[in-house]
């Protein structure tokens, strides 16, 4: 937070500030305060600090010292927030692990009546059954996550007071010009007008620095270096608005000429801009400025608009008209032709069907346009001009109703942009039995073991360790070019930089250079042979599908394509190693899902036994299955370059190199032929999915075949085949990704069951009811298993979103309204938890008693923010009858457990927690002897009585995992050993204009997936999306408006204490929100005379919604022929 004063208000402001862009020399006369100043576990923590921690607004923990701050600074301006400061302060923050809500839901503490039930003033509580309804036969249900009366209350009396000297010398009536000089660069603070002046006529090319927004990222990312930095924030002249009538020295017109960076009107680069005046309009003149984002808040526009017309007096004839679009061009455009054409025409239909037409004409996005999306930005061009078109009529009528008639009513909608809603929900959970122990922490709602420490800052992450004697930093030199051979290397130029030390390259390599099919260092000689598949075709197959489909009513054909994503964790690859003085050892401190890995890869690469290498992983900043098999690759890269040199090695991956290297989920394509009944009933189906490896095999074959087997979702169609292939292509290779493959497969699945729908005339969700698994069955793979609690899931569902009432209000709304349209969809899930590989699901654990009665636990798992560490403390607190207080997990280490298998399919509390389990069964089988001599005596009295009787209190706990199987030669296996099910309904609007829309529940990381997460690669396969500001995850603003999540109580008798691996599962639901969205679309196409089946690609864009939903607009804009350029980008599904 930055905090200043202002000496002619007399006020104190802060601001929240994002530390990496704001330069040093920018804060001399501020006050700084970060995460460490608001409050520790040493000192005191905050207010702020402890709600976010236990509202559970922690996950992974990467991202909460900034919320932190934000809250903090949002606090202390505005003690008692309102829902719209609340979103307006978390706008700029990213989160990838909690969905942001229980983040909101801590800063609501702080609102006056936060804690009211929400149900839109009807005086019905959300959380009373219905009468008759299926949730009033089961157990009570819970929805307190925290308890407020645990809060320390928010004194803003108690923060740290202003420095008295800053104001002192903020209110200097002397000030003079500050001067910083660096080696490199200097950078001048004006204290006056003239002094300004005088220093941009000295300098004419040195950057004036404010909020360093677009100076800074220029110099990060495009190498820009500027000798002199001009920053003038010391006078307030340059950051006031104000109403004024004074005019100032020299006045440029804010117009065409201008905005589109004619020499002419072009700012000298002597000259500041000193004041805007924004005239006001008159009584005849209207402007607007229109706008549309892939994102609502924190995203460059993809098309935006300012219009301005100005009316005869009492008519509606054209006097003066302005039209300027954004970024359509490298400028602002100015459509003057066209402007200069209609001054005289009178605001009507006729005007605008040739204002579209010229606006068309004289503005030209070229067909290989930077950004792409050349056809949509043409459309927008025009559905902005419309909405413009009808904003200036409704605001003619109210001028004169008599004489300008008013737009239709159907048409009103248009107009009102989607509003910004903080948003609310509720999570509804079994309550824990009355009878359990008070000190059993099992199925309560337990802060996670490191949230206060998250919300501190003092959780220790890789890069915050502390630099280590002789550290180095590496960075990676990555190819330009997709496929191509290393002819030559020539490091002298990169060994002449200042502060290289060396150059690895693969001749550094001791060991194998490719291990397992992954390449350390690029080496010339590796051109792999062509193969086009990276694994041999996977198939289950039942009944017999060719007959089938000469005994069905309808047969359909088609194919869908779901785009990758990018996993964007917060913390990105983070490794350091550590060469040892003795005995070739290696110590590698990391972020991974997957220590064993990285230790095998590491051995690989220097030729030294595993033995010698030790793996430490204390927790990651987010990994969401990016972080199992790629720090094996990048900890081989590092271990490379400290045993070169012999030195540190500290390798910390940015975000875009990170983003190019390590890929994310498979882009997929799905192929299907469905054969069913006029009644919705499907008898045969014929699936073929490929999936885009990249260029090594990695995860791909078993992303593969977990697509395979889980491909008939929750139906059960009697004659089905499904075959899959993992394809080799050039791009940097395809990775694990949470849902493994899942979350693409599906969405096939759900298109081909609405299809079916749609030439049945059916709701979809009647068809998904006809085809679901109903009684015991087995899948297609032949394992049984019980549908029972899928059907619970999918009724209470139905039942909780009141689908049928919202279905028919929605389909009221559509009738009403031909901008907008609204959709519904209700997604039900069968999935699988575990892995088809018996020996995957095993997990050893290690736990010592010490004599003080304290208990050390480690185990293999990795604590990547889903609370493991949190749930195994639970587990041993359980199992050995202590206090949670008790008990300390530290880290992972390969030292400690040894051969652990990965923390990934949602299955590192099952596997880990029965290991614990056995441990602490081991230890107090131990202890029985002593506890039957003294029943009454204390945890810590048997501990010292044991050690005396030469009782061993340590103890290796083992799980030998769940015996699955699957035999793909048969076809048939008992592939996993239960399965998870689900069910979610997402309500939709969007806007037929401009393809924008918003939401009303998903599970927000599959949402991000299926809507607004795209990556863009050029034609020769180089990745252009490699950062925040051109890959869009969720903000605050994009989650949904009303979330309400409940966990259906049932039983799991083969987890411990009955749990349920629900880390993924999650991510597909969010496709109920893409399905919505298909279905407002489908409903604007019908009323355009179109088939309402159209294929609805994932990720559901703006841009894929905009151009679904055609229309006179998109269809009068030019098209090209595309065998006569070549795009700016391509899709790799």
């Amino acid at each position: 937070m930055v905090s200043r004063y202002d000496p002619k208000s007399k006020k104190i402001h802060h601001y929240p500030a994002t530390a990496c862009l704001v330069p040093i020399c920018s804060l001399h006369g501020a006050a700084i305060t970060t995460v460490e100043g608001v409050g520790s576990i040493r000192k005191r923590i905050h207010p702020v600090q402890e709600r976010l921690a236990k509202c559970h607004g922690t996950q992974c923990g990467f991202c909460s010292p900034g919320m932190v701050m934000s809250i903090y600074t949002l606090l202390r301006n505005h003690p008692e927030p309102t829902p719209d400061q609340i979103t307006e302060a978390l706008g700029g923050n990213l989160c990838r692990c909690t969905g942001y809500r229980p983040i909101v839901e801590s800063v609501k503490t702080f609102s006056p009546g936060s804690t009211v039930c929400q149900m839109k003033g009807s005086g019905k509580c959300c959380m009373d059954p219905d009468e008759g309804s299926f949730v009033s036969r089961e157990e009570k249900m819970c929805t307190k996550l925290y308890d407020e009366d645990e809060f320390q209350p928010l004194d803003p009396s108690q923060e740290p007071i202003f420095p008295p000297e800053l104001i002192r010398m903020a209110e200097d009536p002397d000030k003079r010009r500050l001067t910083f000089r660096g080696p490199r660069t200097t950078w001048f603070v004006p204290v006056t007008l003239e002094d300004l002046l005088e220093l941009k006529a000295s300098y004419p090319k040195a950057p004036l620095v404010m909020g360093n927004t677009s100076v800074g990222p220029s110099i990060k990312f495009k190498g820009e270096f500027h000798p002199v930095f001009i920053s003038p924030l010391r006078f307030p002249e340059l950051h006031l608005v104000k109403n004024t009538e004074n005019e100032g020295e020299q006045q440029i017109p804010f117009d065409g000429a201008f905005l589109e960076g004619s020499p002419e009107t072009n700012l000298k680069p002597e000259w500041v801009v000193v004041s805007v005046s924004i005239p006001y309009t008159t009584q005849w003149h209207f402007v607007s400025g229109l706008r549309l984002a892939q994102r609502q808040e924190n995203a460059v526009a993809i098309v935006n608009a300012g219009m301005s017309v100005e009316f005869e007096e009492g008519t509606n004839i054209i006097k003066d008209l302005q039209m300027f679009f954004g970024s359509v061009a490298p400028t602002v455009v100015s459509a003057s032709q066209t402007c200069k054409q209609l001054i005289g025409r009178q605001w009507d239909d006729q005007m605008l069907s040739d204002a579209c037409r010229w606006v068309l004409e004289e503005i030209r996005i070229p067909a290989a346009a930077q950004g792409g999306m050349v056809e949509y930005r043409r459309t927008l061009i025009v559905s902005l001009l419309f909405k413009f078109y009808l904003k200036v009529r409704r605001w003619l009528n109210k001028m004169d109703p008599q004489k300008f008639s008013d737009i239709p009513e159907k048409f009103v909608s248009a107009l009102d942009d989607f509003p910004i809603e903080t948003p609310q929900g509720i999570q509804m959970f079994q309550c824990v039995d009355p009878n359990q122990p008070q000190q059993d922490p099992v199925g309560h709602p337990v802060m996670h073991q490191s949230a206060i420490k998250h919300a501190t800052g003092e959780a220790i992450f890789i890069d915050d360790m502390p630099p280590l004697d002789q550290e180095l930093f590496l960075a990676v030199v990555t190819s330009t070019r997709a496929h191509a051979k290393i002819t030559s290397l020539d490091a002298s130029e990169a060994l002449a930089c200042p502060g290289v030390v060396d150059v690895i390259t693969a001749e550094d390599v001791p060991g194998d250079n490719n291990h397992s099919g992954e390449i350390f260092y690029a080496q010339d000689e590796q051109a792999l042979e062509h193969n086009s598949f990276l694994s041999s075709e996977k198939k289950i197959e039942q009944g017999n599908v060719e007959y089938a489909f000469e005994h069905v009513d309808q047969v359909i054909e088609g194919e869908i394509h779901v785009e990758g994503q990018e996993h964007f964790y917060m913390e990105t690859q983070s490794i350091l190693a550590i060469p040892q003085a003795e005995d070739k050892e290696m110590v590698l401190h990391l972020g991974t899902q997957f220590p064993t890995h990285v230790q095998e890869y590491v051995s690989a690469a220097l030729k030294v036994p595993r033995s010698r290498i030790a793996c430490y992983m204390k927790r990651a900043g987010g990994a969401f299955g990016g972080k199992v098999t790629k720090p094996a690759l990048l900890g081989g890269v590092a271990a490379v370059a400290a045993n070169k040199t012999g030195r540190p090695i500290r390798f910390i991956l940015e975000r875009s190199a990170d983003m190019l290297i390590t890929a994310g989920r498979h882009p997929l394509l799905g192929k299907y032929k469905i054969g069913f009944m006029n009644n919705g009933e499907i008898k045969a189906a014929d699936v073929e999915y490929y999936i885009n490896g990249g260029c090594t095999p990695d995860e791909s074959e078993l992303v593969i075949e977990f697509i395979v087997l889980k491909s008939e979702n929750a139906y059960s169609i009697p004659n089905f085949r499904c075959r899959g292939r993992a394809c080799k292509t050039n791009l940097p290779s395809n990775t694990a990704f949470r849902g493994f493959g899942f979350p693409q497969a599906t969405v096939v699945v759900e298109a081909y069951i609405t299809e079916v729908a749609s030439k049945c005339n059916l709701l979809p969700e009647e068809v998904k009811e006809i085809n679901m698994y109903k009684r015991t069955s087995k899948t297609a793979y032949k394992q049984t298993f019980n549908p029972e609690p899928l059907r619970r899931c999918w009724k209470e569902c139905l039942e909780k979103s009141s689908f049928y009432a919202r279905k028919q209000a929605a389909e009221e709304f559509n009738k009403k309204n031909y901008w907008k349209k609204r959709g519904l969809a209700v997604i039900p899930m069968k999935y699988s938890i575990g892995m088809p590989v018996a020996f995957y699901n095993q997990a050893a654990a290690l736990v010592h008693i010490y004599l003080d009665g304290s208990v050390l636990l480690t185990h293999g798992g990795c604590e990547l923010g889903q609370g493991l560490y949190t749930k195994m403390i639970q587990v041993a607190s359980r199992e050995l009858n202590i206090p949670q207080s008790y008990v300390h997990l530290s880290e992972t280490s390969t030292v400690t457990v040894p051969n652990a298998v990965f923390t990934a399919g949602s299955l590192g509390t099952d596997t880990n927690g029965k290991a614990v389990q056995n441990a602490c069964q081991i230890l107090l089988d131990r202890l029985r002897p002593i506890i039957r001599k003294n029943p009454k005596g204390k945890w810590k009295e048997w501990v010292a009585k044991a050690f005396e009787e030469s009782i061993s209190l340590s103890a290796t706990g083992y799980f030998k995992g769940y015996q699955t199987n699957m035999d793909w030669e048969k076809e048939e296996g008992d592939a996993y050993p239960y399965y998870v099910y689900g069910a979610a309904c997402s309500e939709v609007e969007v806007d037929c204009l401009t393809g924008a829309h918003k939401v009303e529940g998903a599970f927000i990381q599959g949402m991000g997936f299926y809507t607004i997460e795209e990556l863009k690669y050029s034609p020769e396969g180089v990745l252009h999306s490699r950062g925040p500001d051109d890959y869009k995850i969720p903000t605050v603003t994009e989650i949904p408006e009303e979330l309400y999540v409940s966990l259906v109580h049932s039983r799991n008798p083969i987890a411990i204490y009955s749990s349920k691996g629900l880390g993924e599962a999650g991510m597909f639901l969010g496709s109920s929100v893409l399905f919505a969205i298909y279905d407002a679309v489908a409903a604007a196409r019908r009323e355009r005379g179109l088939s309402g089946t159209f294929p609805m690609n994932s990720p559901a864009t703006p841009e894929v919604i905009r151009m679904s939903c055609t229309d006179q607009f998109t269809d009068m804009i030019p098209r090209d022929d595309p065998s006569t350029f070549t795009p700016w980008s391509i899709h790799v599904s």
